[in-house]
């Protein structure tokens, strides 16, 4: 899903997209597991706040890649409580969330669909793929 979302022709991923954000996850100062909590927090925070509608995040989604405005999409508090369910400070919070939105962003259309479309839907586990750049770290 990963690879169809990226060679997509409505998208704006190409080939080197997954290796840049997986190195920029993987060079993040925290444990890669660290990672997977957070990012696993965030795509349930962004299925409660879609309601099966990515149209409606893919603006919001902009914003934080672009602008790394953490705040147009969760509030201090949901921030405190993800840093808090992963063991690290809300800065790592507020410094890994724009790389997912970038992520959703460039794998998804201008609506949504694709990439967002199926973290919302949950057949695209950001969780699991963040498991996967911690075990890829292991073999450099």
């Amino acid at each position: 899903m990963v690879n169809q979302a990226i060679a997509s022709t409505d998208t704006e991923a190409n080939s080197g997209l997954v290796g840049s954000l997986l190195g920029s996850l993987n060079n993040a100062p925290v444990e890669n597991n660290k990672i997977a909590t957070i990012a696993s927090s965030v795509q349930g925070l962004l299925q409660q706040q879609s309601q099966g509608n990515p149209s409606a995040l893919m603006g919001v989604l902009q914003n934080v890649a672009a602008t790394g405005a953490v705040d147009q999409l969760m509030k201090t508090e949901q921030v405190s409580a993800i840093a808090q369910r992963a063991g690290v400070d809300p800065a790592m919070v507020r410094n890994i969330t724009p790389l997912i939105a970038m992520f959703l962003v460039k794998g998804s259309n201008a609506k949504g669909g694709c990439m967002l479309q199926n973290v919302l839907s949950g057949q695209v586990d950001l969780g699991q793929m963040a498991g996967l750049i911690n075990m890829a770290s292991r073999f450099k």
